[in-house]
């Protein structure tokens, strides 16, 4: 297996373990622990996606475009994490 697809492969099984675990964490613990391993898995990836040559992390759009919105999404998350266990008001 050549290195690249190595990395491929490797940053495949990173991004399924990632969901894996955000959902075990979001079930097995709070939604509100959930959330915010998403938020960070979501910068890690940015993070990633910045520096990783293009060969390794395949993308269809631009480098700059995936990064700005993971971090978006990382942040927005973040922000909303601590509303992850509302719950509706009696009589609702």
């Amino acid at each position: 297996m050549t290195s690249t697809r190595l990395l491929r492969t490797t940053a495949f099984a990173v991004v399924a373990a990632a969901i894996v675990a955000v959902c075990a964490l979001a079930v097995l613990v709070d939604a509100r622990t959930g959330v915010t391993a998403l938020a960070a898995f979501l910068a890690v990836g940015a993070l990633l996606r910045a520096v990783v040559p293009e060969s390794v992390v395949p993308g269809a759009r631009t480098r700059t475009f995936d990064v700005v919105f993971l971090l978006a999404l990382a942040v927005v998350l973040g922000y909303l994490s601590p509303w992850g266990n509302a719950t509706l008001p009696a009589g609702s």
